[in-house]
C-alpha cells in the first residue's frame, strides 16, 4: 500500500453536507472564461463555468472539479474561494467548513483548463447520488464533444472533487468504459465518452451508500481500464475515514489500477490543510499523469 502521511482534517458524507463559508469579497477575484454553460436540458442545475488558459498551439489538459455538500447543497462558485482567512470551528455535520478548492489562476497558469459544475442535488445523498453522477458523466461527455470549440485536448481529462464531489470523481473513473445506469442519452451526447483520464478525491471515499450500484468498488472488477487515482484523506475526518479511504485505494489495486493514498494526521473534513499541503502534490500528479513538464 502506497501510503504517505502528511498534516490536515476531514468530513464525511452519507448522512450530512458541507455549509461552505463564503466570502463574497474574496470570489471576485477572478471571472470563468465562459459562464453558467449548459451541459445538459433536464435541469437548470446542469451548467459549467469553464476557466481557459491563455491561448497556445497546443489544447489544454482539463481538470473538471466536482463540489462537495453532500448531494444536498453547494455551488460551483465556491471554486473561486481564496483567501478567506481562519476556518470556523464545525458546530455539527453540515459544518460550517472553509470548503477546500484548486487553485484555478496556479492551473491555468500551469495551462490547464478547469470545469467546474453544478448538478442536481436532493433531499440526501443517498436520494439524489444516480441523478448527480449522470450529469456529472454528461458534463465529461458535453466537454470532450465540445473541446475543439473550448481549444481542449479530449485525452486528457481529470476529474477531481472533494466530499460528495470527491466520491463523484471516483465514479466517474470506475465507471468510464462501462455502460452503467449513470450513462442517459437523453441528457445529450450519447455517442461520447465520459471517461476521464485521472482521479483526485479529497475525503470523498464513500462506500455505506444503499445498493451496491452505488458503491465504488463495485464497478472496478470489470473496468478493461482505470485511470490512476490520487486519494487524501485525514485521520480524524468524522464523515469519511481512513478505514474507508484505504478500502478504496486496496481495491483500486487489487484492480490493477495505479493509487496512492495520503493520509493527513489530525485532519478533518474540509480542513485547510488539504489546500495548505496537498495542492502541490496534486498538480505533479496530474504534470506526471497527462506527461507534462512541471511548470508548463
Amino acid at each position: 500500500m502506497a501510503t504517505s502521511r502528511a498534516a490536515a482534517i476531514c468530513v464525511g458524507l452519507a448522512g450530512c453536507a458541507v455549509a461552505p463559508v463564503a466570502a463574497p469579497e474574496s470570489m471576485e477575484m477572478f471571472r470563468p472564461t465562459f459562464a453558467d454553460v449548459a451541459y445538459a436540458q433536464k435541469s437548470p442545475a446542469e451548467k459549467l463555468d469553464l476557466y481557459l488558459p491563455a491561448a497556445t498551439g497546443t489544447p489544454a489538459p482539463l481538470v473538471i472539479w466536482i463540489h462537495g455538500g453532500g448531494f444536498r447543497l453547494g455551488d460551483k462558485r465556491s471554486i473561486r474561494r481564496r483567501n478567506v482567512g481562519p476556518p470556523p470551528r464545525p458546530t455539527g455535520p453540515d459544518g460550517p467548513y472553509q470548503i477546500q478548492v484548486p487553485d484555478v489562476v496556479a492551473l491555468t497558469s500551469k495551462g490547464y483548463g478547469v470545469a467546474a459544475i453544478n448538478y442536481r442535488l436532493g433531499p440526501s445523498m443517498g436520494t439524489a447520488a444516480i441523478a448527480a453522477i449522470q450529469d456529472g458523466k454528461a458534463a465529461v461527455r458535453y466537454l470532450r464533444a465540445n473541446a475543439g470549440t473550448y481549444h481542449l485536448d479530449p485525452s486528457k481529462f481529470a476529474a477531481w472533487g472533494d466530499s460528495a464531489g470527491g466520491y463523484m470523481a471516483a465514479m466517474l473513473g470506475a465507471t468510464g468504459d462501462q455502460r452503467t445506469l449513470f450513462d442517459t442519452p437523453n441528457l445529450g451526447d450519447a455517442g461520447t465518452s465520459s471517461a476521464v483520464q485521472a482521479v483526485v478525491v479529497w475525503f470523498g471515499a464513500e462506500d455505506r451508500l444503499p445498493g451496491a450500484e452505488l458503491g465504488i468498488a463495485h464497478y472496478l472488477p470489470n473496468a478493461a481500464v482505470l485511470p490512476p487515482f490520487m486519494i487524501a484523506n485525514g485521520d480524524a475526518d468524522p464523515i469519511i475515514s481512513p478505514e474507508q479511504a484505504g478500502r478504496l485505494h486496496a481495491a483500486l489495486l487489487e484492480a490493477g489500477a495505479r493509487s496512492t493514498l495520503t493520509i493527513l494526521p489530525g485532519a478533518g473534513h474540509e480542513d485547510p490543510a488539504f489546500m495548505a499541503t496537498q495542492m502541490l502534490p496534486t498538480f505533479q500528479f496530474l504534470d506526471r499523469t497527462f506527461g507534462r513538464i512541471a511548470g508548463r
